[in-house]
């Protein structure tokens, strides 16, 4: 018989995918869970260090609400961390066996281990059940998460003589008091939109012409209620504005159907007016608009997915990435940011867009975090001829091969794989191979080594053997995305950069945290790359190209690298390009004069180029002669030379194809 004083079972698409990793240390993850709960109750900081006897964890009071959030124990307001209703039920009992229930009612695969154990099991055996549930996880890691915490609460033994868990009696009775789900309840449902002939979307829905890219926004924004009931809260509320009402009305509605704040209120306003289903006609007045009543008529899923699109990034695009294959949340709200305008990797928005596409029925859930499109999700896509960019490739480096060339056209696959492995934890050669390709991109000899007593990559400047420098790189792939100083053997980095005979040493991860880190880097003389500086040094690299000789100033630095000390470097090639388009122009505007028939002196040149708005500094003369030599060169050879001065031979666009003529045969040979 079930207990009934435990939390109901969540759907299993709606549990949590992974174990909190609570530090256990001599006391317990329950005990430490009961820690962590009262230090949020007794409003301790975020930046808190937990102080846990025999643990030697360094993450912060944040860190760990962070990683139970997804339980329903704890939530965040105004950057303050609170407890749940929830989560004060667990504070309160401290009952080890109420905290157990909590916990196989909200993550996957937790009391089905339970049941699975009725018969002694090694982790293998459990590691090809959790198959059967659509989950393919790599290594044992999720296993012994869960195995650990029943353990620590006596619900699980190990028979160490033959490798093997098994139930305690305890076990055995906590078993038999909640519910557990059969790998047959976890598969996918069909696509019910299969036998759709039509896409149904309202014909104005269709007509609606979106915004350019650049006028759409990315933050959705709060939704009052659960978000796959979006068409309801918002046709309430619109029902509620037919007539102009005052905005303290509204915040009352909204106080007493939905017990939200102020501020949550005010923030559901603002996404109705940004999607133009009301419309403010005073300061405190507002109204449904024309559109909005358009939209109540139907209440269709899909056609509010019409107004999405037309207001906010990153909806049919989205299809139109699952369209290609399935993916989940946090491989999507990458790919936006990369490619769709995301001005940060946003799960939060990428699980919004996810919950509103299936609720009208666009996607599906492939796996418990992976969609897919449906038949009416392909049809959607050819009646808008959506297609998705080239952001993503699956790719194994070799070192013969010239990652360059791979990405000369578009830089974003690189990029998406860089953001994507970088959290890859399990698969550490990945985002190895990710820095390889990108250091190689911006145009060093780039090696990946890896293995023991290697560094991960090996860079060298591409010039002179004398002139050259090496870096030795190393590779810091985190689960969190987070790299600290615990995870840095600084003593190895040194003894890298030696055996390799490197100049500098560089660490690449996601995100770097800790002032005791940046020490430590300034101590060793480490410079510390993060994906989004790596991604900018990429995309820079595509705008203007500099060289190794440029590029050395970012690994003389410690501690994280400032990249504006590439600046003068930047801007001195874009300057050269200016005055080149600058001369070359005025030489060809000057052909059509029958006075000076189209020969200039480099004075004359001078005088009209210096007028050019685009130069903050004024060219001078001896830049100028020097641009003319090089453009009259046997090997440009687009300005001519005579007695006289100078003149054009051929129009911008005939200079235009020779450069590129030139950076083919570059590429062919390189």
């Amino acid at each position: 018989m079930k207990n009934n004083e435990y939390p109901e079972n969540r759907e299993w698409k709606q549990k949590a995918f992974g174990m909190p990793k609570l530090p256990s240390g001599d006391i317990g993850q329950d005990k430490v869970l009961y820690y962590i709960l009262k230090m949020v109750k007794d409003g301790k900081s975020a930046n808190t260090m937990l102080n846990i006897e025999g643990s030697n964890s360094t993450a912060t009071l944040g860190r760990m609400c962070e990683w139970i959030r997804p339980i329903g124990l704890v939530n965040k307001e105004k950057q303050v961390w609170t407890l749940t209703e929830l989560g004060e039920m667990v504070l309160e009992r401290q009952d080890s066996c109420f905290s157990t229930a909590v916990f196989c009612s909200t993550i996957v695969f937790m009391g089905e281990i339970l049941f699975y154990l009725q018969e002694p099991k090694n982790t293998q055996e459990l590691l090809k059940i959790a198959e059967e549930y659509h989950l393919n996880w790599k290594t044992n890691s999720e296993i012994h998460n869960r195995i650990k915490w029943f353990r620590d609460v006596d619900m699980v033994r190990f028979e160490e003589y033959k490798l093997e868990y098994s139930l305690t009696q305890k076990g055995q009775e906590f078993l038999q008091q909640i519910e557990i789900t059969m790998p047959s309840e976890t598969e996918e449902e069909p696509d019910e939109t299969l036998l759709e002939t039509l896409l149904p979307m309202s014909e104005w829905a269709s007509a609606l012409k979106p915004a350019t890219t650049e006028k759409k926004r990315m933050a959705i924004g709060y939704m009052p209620g659960k978000t796959a009931d979006a068409c309801i809260t918002i046709s309430a509320y619109l029902q509620l504005m037919n007539q102009s009402i005052s905005i303290e009305e509204i915040r009352e509605y909204s106080k007493v159907n939905y017990q939200i704040a102020v501020s949550s209120s005010n923030m559901f306003l603002s996404f109705l007016e940004k999607i133009g289903f009301v419309d403010r006609i005073s300061k405190n007045m507002y109204v449904t608009s024309e559109l909005g009543n358009t939209w109540l008529e139907k209440q269709s899923p899909v056609d509010l997915i019409a107004c999405l699109d037309a207001r906010y990034l990153f909806v049919y695009e989205l299809l139109a990435e699952l369209r290609k294959e399935p993916k989940n949340a946090k491989t999507l709200s990458i790919i936006a940011k990369v490619s769709y305008g995301f001005d940060r990797e946003s799960i939060e928005e990428t699980r919004k867009r996810l919950i509103l596409l299936s609720a009208a029925k666009l996607i599906y859930s492939v796996t418990n975090d992976k969609y897919g499109l449906t038949a009416r999700g392909e049809k959607l896509l050819d009646t808008f001829g959506i297609v998705a960019k080239e952001s993503i490739k699956s790719f194994e480096i070799k070192k013969e091969e010239n990652a360059g060339d791979c990405y000369n056209d578009s830089c974003e696959s690189l990029i998406t794989e860089l953001r994507l492995s970088s959290k890859d934890s399990y698969n550490p050669n990945r985002f190895e191979k990710a820095i390889r390709a990108a250091f190689d991109f911006i145009g060093y000899d780039a090696t990946w080594l890896g293995g023991s007593g290697k560094t991960d990559v090996l860079i060298k400047a591409r010039t002179a053997p004398k002139l050259s420098y090496a870096v030795a790189v190393d590779a810091k792939s985190t689960q969190s995305g987070n790299v600290t100083e615990d995870q840095i053997d600084f003593d190895t980095l040194k003894d890298h950069r030696k055996l390799h005979h490197a100049d500098y040493s560089a660490i690449v991860g996601c995100s770097f945290r800790g002032e005791r880190l940046l020490n430590r880097c300034k101590e060793h003389k480490v410079a510390l790359i993060d994906v989004d500086t790596l991604e900018q040094l990429i995309r820079n690299q595509v705008e203007i190209p500099l060289t190794g000789e440029d590029y050395k100033k970012i690994f003389e630095q410690t501690g994280i690298v400032d990249i504006s000390v590439l600046d003068e470097a930047r801007n001195r090639t874009e300057r050269y390009g200016l005055l080149v388009d600058a001369i070359v122009g005025c030489l060809v505007n000057e052909s059509k004069d029958e006075v000076t028939e189209g020969i200039l002196t480099s004075r004359e040149i001078y005088r009209t180029v210096r007028d050019d708005e685009r130069f903050s500094i004024n060219p001078n003369l001896d830049e100028i002669e020097d641009i003319l030599k090089f453009l009259a060169s046997p090997l440009i050879g687009c300005v001519g030379k005579n007695k006289d001065g100078y003149y054009a031979i051929g129009s911008l666009n005939e200079v235009a194809k020779k450069f590129q003529f030139y950076a083919k045969s570059c590429k062919r040979t390189s």
